[in-house]
């Protein structure tokens, strides 16, 4: 039962090493990439069209999947509080608007997330991008503090959501 126990742990840290993770700069999110078991690319565009589907099953502003290619799509979408930050005690939610172009080489895969547009509360479009939030040497602007590990957090979990699709769709 021991060995059990331990082998169990050893999966469960193997696979969240082997996740993708995206980290914030000025200039965005580089593009990551992440080893699957080997797939025609095929049904890698099927099962990646079927994951904008259901990852945006409830919003009602819907997504684009644009650009298919061979071994290539982009999907586009809107995400409902995507980040936060906080002035004087007041929190203030943001949607983003987000691209994810995949490029797919059989038993691994490219993913590069990119945010187009930022929106208030209100779905008034915000003339900021996410350069604009940080300063020439490269750190958050005062006031913009949660911005970065909360992004940060949902691009993640939605890249990591994407990952588990592929890895578990049969």
């Amino acid at each position: 039962m021991r060995r059990l126990l331990t082998l169990l742990c050893f999966f469960i840290i193997i696979s969240a090493i082997a996740q993708p993770r995206l980290e914030l700069t000025p200039q965005g999110f580089e593009p990551v990439q992440a080893d699957i078991p080997a797939t025609s690319n095929e049904k890698l565009l099927e099962i990646s069209k079927a994951w904008a589907a259901s990852y945006n099953r409830t919003n009602k502003k819907g997504y684009d999947v644009y650009d298919v290619q061979q071994n290539a799509m982009s999907i586009s979408a809107l995400k409902k509080n995507a980040f936060f930050i906080r002035n004087k005690g007041e929190t203030f939610s943001y949607t983003i608007r987000y691209d994810i172009k995949l490029t797919f080489y059989g038993d691994y895969y490219t993913l590069k997330f990119t945010v187009s547009d930022i929106y208030t509360d209100y779905d008034n479009l915000v003339e900021y991008k996410l350069p604009d939030y940080f300063t020439s040497e490269g750190e958050l602007k005062d006031g913009y503090e949660n911005l970065k590990p909360s992004l940060e957090k949902t691009v993640n979990e939605m890249v990591t959501s994407y990952h588990n699709y592929i890895i578990n769709f049969r």
